[in-house]
């Protein structure tokens, strides 16, 4: 069945836009690993510790971290240090308490938050999980994180994108980049996995998977997809989305894998006007 339908070519068009919401954390890590000369300035109101003991520094108190055009807010930070940097060899910052990363437009808040520096992994955990933007809002459940070395963005548990009156949901959202040819990086495959489900105001789509490919402009949703329009409902195995052509297929459940070669719907007439 071939289809021009609106529902489906949003999904590659929102699944796309979910790649820009993880720009607070891939700035921090960006920024953190990518350019050693920019200063790392820290400030609190109530200390600034040295444990020499435990090979970090403290600051207690609205702590604020800012670094090129990246802030980062907790009531309490620890900077561990080591290697042969010594005392001014940061290795891992970990954050607690009321946690927001800005780099503007952005904002993300956790209740704790890791920095790993080598590896450029930033990690927020706990209640409140959430980026938001002026125009779209993303949250998670268990985890959001970006990590520089594998160039990938998660969000993890019940992960939940809301744009305007459409949303979108799955058990994870995963965003891959790749190296751009002009230097920095650009999206490269977007993955919502298990329990997909994006909603508008008069539709509902709902499948498995669904990953979108940046460079054929294309997005496939797998496992039992169903579309809703009201009382109308259409049925199969595969959605598969062109945003160059405009067209869209709701594939059939080939006989070979347990289907009947055959796509379904039901569709209920208009009741009769007076």
């Amino acid at each position: 069945m071939q289809k021009n339908t609106n529902i489906l070519r949003f999904l590659a068009v929102f699944l796309c836009a979910v790649f820009a919401l993880s720009s607070p954390l891939s700035a921090f890590a960006e920024e953190g690993g990518g350019d050693a000369r920019q200063p790392v300035e820290i400030s609190a109101e109530q200390a600034l510790e040295w444990d020499r003991a435990g090979s970090r520094y403290i600051a207690r108190g609205n702590v604020e971290v800012r670094q090129g055009g990246t802030a980062i807010y907790a009531d309490v930070m620890y900077a561990y240090y080591g290697g042969e940097g010594g005392a001014t060899s940061i290795s891992r910052i970990e954050m607690q308490g009321n946690v927001r990363v800005a780099a503007a437009p952005y904002t993300a808040y956790g209740e704790e938050g890791v920095y790993e520096i080598a590896s450029g992994t930033a990690r927020l955990t706990g209640e409140g999980l959430r980026i938001v933007t002026p125009d779209e809002t993303i949250t998670a459940r268990d985890v959001l994180q970006y990590t520089r070395d594998a160039q990938k963005f998660e969000a993890v548990g019940a992960a939940r994108v809301v744009r305007g009156t459409h949303v979108l949901e799955a058990d994870r959202l995963t965003a891959e980049f790749k190296d751009a040819a002009g230097g920095g990086l650009t999206l490269d495959r977007l993955r919502a996995d298990g329990n997909v489900v994006l909603s508008t105001e008069r539709e509902k789509i709902r499948g498995q998977k669904a990953v979108y490919n940046a460079a054929t402009e294309t997005a496939v949703m797998t496992g039992d997809v169903r579309i809703e329009q009201g009382h109308n409902v259409l049925r199969g195995e595969e959605a598969h989305m062109d945003m160059k052509t405009g067209i869209s297929q709701l594939v059939a459940v080939p006989e070979t894998r347990g289907g009947d070669g055959r796509v379904r719907g039901i569709f209920y007439p208009a009741p009769p006007s007076n």
